[in-house]
């Protein structure tokens, strides 16, 4: 006689089962576009029950929403180390090193930026988004206002600068990574450099 065994589930913990959506749906949009993905293509990819899919995300948007915020708290953990230098060395190389930095962070997230770049905020999303987009405009904005407290930098609206700065590159990046058959990093990262610094530096410094 043959005894049949049930193989036991396994249940993950919450912040697995959603870091594993999550996951999916960066495969699923990369390959189909957000447009043709549906949640049923993203809970088929993660191996879960269309259901458990509800238990994390109000919606699709939702979901893309969370990937946006899951990308700048990955970012922001990325920058902790630049923001703790922050007075303690050479301001303008610390500068070049947050810019190099934001580049290749962003670079080396090819599969999430291309569900990004087909991402429009809806009425649900658009607060959490919002918040996305502080975090790193304001750690910018603090290390700037820093510099010009230290007579290093000259900048009448830090914050403004840093929302400039932030959208330049990541913006930048992002086109590149997209549109480029052959992406050249370095003459992103070079190009981006000198950007910063003229925006930073003083104008009597300019004009020497």
């Amino acid at each position: 006689m043959t005894i049949r065994t049930s193989r036991r589930r396994i249940a993950k913990p919450p912040a697995d089962r959603r870091r594993d959506i999550l996951d999916a749906a960066v495969r699923v949009f990369s390959h189909k576009g957000i447009p043709h993905t549906t949640v049923a293509d993203i809970t088929e990819a993660a191996g879960v029950a269309k259901g458990t899919f509800y238990l994390y995300f109000d919606s699709r948007d939702h979901l893309l929403a969370a990937l946006r915020e899951r990308f700048m708290d990955d970012m922001m953990a990325h920058a902790t180390p630049f923001i703790e230098r922050i007075g303690k060395g050479d301001w303008w190389s610390l500068a070049e090193e947050t810019v190099e930095s934001i580049i290749d962070f962003t670079l080396q997230h090819g599969q999430d930026i291309v569900a990004f770049m087909q991402e429009q905020p809806t009425p649900e999303t658009r607060l959490m988004l919002a918040e996305c987009e502080r975090k790193p405009i304001e750690y910018l904005a603090l290390g700037i206002q820093a510099g010009i407290d230290a007579g290093h930098f000259e900048v009448e609206d830090p914050w403004m600068t840093a929302s400039f700065i932030f959208h330049a590159l990541e913006g930048t990046a992002m086109a590149r990574m997209l549109y480029d058959d052959e992406l050249d990093r370095d003459r992103i990262v070079t190009a981006a450099k000198a950007l910063f610094l003229k925006l930073l530096r003083p104008q009597a410094e300019l004009d020497d």
